[in-house]
């Protein structure tokens, strides 16, 4: 009997996105938290490791470094893109918006109180490739 894996939608579309590429190197970026005393991930994130350990995808290059989020940078400036000038009070309406649509999370990345004072986070950048069947 063939065992299929369950992966999420996002998995999913990775892979689809490997697979549409057999010859290229994808890249991805994930941001956590810098947390404890600031020693930065050592393990793939969980996404992606699920996927090496099903024999989907081979990471051929990882790296982690710390700066500020890029995520949250975006983010803050899809929300105020309407807006022709950008206060603090826009500033902790799309902070707590942020913080809120987090809920659940285990890994939560909070906008700091003062006006665009993101976070700094750690960026682990990897390039992996499908794993081609035999």
């Amino acid at each position: 009997m063939v065992l299929i894996p369950s992966l999420t939608q996002v998995q999913l579309e990775i892979l689809r996105l490997a697979k549409e590429n057999p010859d290229e190197t994808l890249q991805l970026s994930f941001e956590s938290p810098v947390m404890g005393k600031g020693e930065p991930p050592i393990d793939n994130p969980p996404l992606i490791q699920e996927m090496i350990d099903l024999g989907l995808v081979e990471v051929q290059q990882s790296r982690v470094h710390c700066e500020i989020s890029q995520f949250q940078q975006q983010c803050w400036l899809e929300y105020c893109s309407d807006l022709e000038m950008p206060s603090i009070y826009a500033w902790e309406l799309w902070r707590k918006e942020f913080i809120a649509s987090q809920d659940g999370s285990t890994t939560l990345i909070s906008p700091g109180e003062e006006f665009e004072d993101f976070s700094y986070v750690w960026v682990q950048e990897m390039e992996f490739q499908a794993v081609q069947p035999d």
